[in-house]
């Protein structure tokens, strides 16, 4: 992926949707055709949802333990997470981040983290669905293109993102697409930007509203159907030092198809068939933009 003929655009207001009986909608009529053909969408947080415990998380978790009241939430540098197959990194930007499956949240993450994440990934659960049917995915193919991500039998994690303002690097978060259906990203300072055919436009999100991308499995997916979904390409620029308001801190949930599975696509007579297997894209992927698969995958 590269994009480097793309100028800088002007600000870039994305849809808002609605949650609404488990499902994800948009009171303006062509809410999900502006979304799918971006890529991404807002979604206001729901009012009982806390968002500060996984705040504290992103602001702690890279530091050491020093017997205060914040420990809960430290040491995870230099932790092994012996039973995730992801874990610490540290990334060539700017970011060092967390990730840990859901499977394993109990095991790694305090209680008022765990009990944020479980919220966020229903709400995931449900923005994903509803993606599916605005594309025309029928309701009887969800379960075998995504894995089972209704019986938690698909693949979900975590991401916790420290921006580390100042580190001499070329980006906050270099250019990408998630690999995977959907993301859901809550971030506590504005730099998201996604290009818009050849601009970069930065999104201003509003306080308390989720981030919603699309990915790569969602595009390839839908390709061939009438209301494809795109895989938004998005960046976060370089955070300069000082800063005010201190380091940007983001935290995620993302859900996409399990590394041991298909990736599907339905074709132009609107049969679903394989398309690749998922690791395989994956790694091909990594390669591409230069930076190493996981190696415990």
């Amino acid at each position: 992926m590269t994009t480097t003929t793309a100028v800088q655009g002007p600000p870039l207001n994305l849809p808002i949707a609605q949650l609404t009986d488990s499902a994800v909608d948009f009171a303006a009529p062509d809410g999900w055709e502006q979304a799918l053909r971006l890529g991404a969408f807002l979604l206001p947080v729901p009012a009982d949802l806390d968002a500060e415990p996984g705040l504290r998380l992103c602001r702690n978790f890279y530091l050491d333990p020093d017997g205060g009241p914040d420990d809960r939430y430290r040491g995870h540098r230099t932790r092994e997470h012996a039973a995730s197959k992801l874990g610490y990194e540290d990334r060539p930007d700017q970011v060092e981040q967390l990730q840990i499956e859901s499977i394993h949240w109990d095991k790694y993450f305090p209680e008022d983290v765990i009990g944020l994440l479980q919220r966020m990934r229903e709400l995931t659960l449900s923005a994903l669905n509803s993606c599916l049917a605005a594309s025309g995915v029928p309701e009887r193919d969800w379960d075998t293109v995504t894995g089972g991500a209704r019986q938690e039998t698909g693949w979900c994690y975590t991401t916790v993102n420290h921006y580390r303002a100042g580190l001499s690097r070329d980006h906050g978060i270099v250019e990408h697409t998630d690999s995977g259906f959907i993301t859901v990203i809550y971030a506590d300072q504005q730099g998201y930007e996604i290009l818009d055919g050849e601009r970069w436009r930065p999104v201003e999100v509003p306080p308390r509203h989720f981030v919603v991308n699309l990915g790569d499995a969602a595009e390839v997916l839908t390709a061939h159907l009438p209301r494809a979904a795109g895989a938004v390409i998005h960046r976060v620029p370089p955070r300069p030092a000082p800063v005010a308001n201190g380091d940007r801190s983001s935290f995620t949930v993302y859900m996409g198809p399990r590394m041991d599975m298909m990736l599907y696509q339905y074709g132009t007579d609107g049969v679903l068939g394989e398309y690749q297997g998922f690791r395989d894209y994956s790694v091909e992927k990594s390669k591409k933009l230069g930076y190493e698969f996981h190696s415990r995958i």
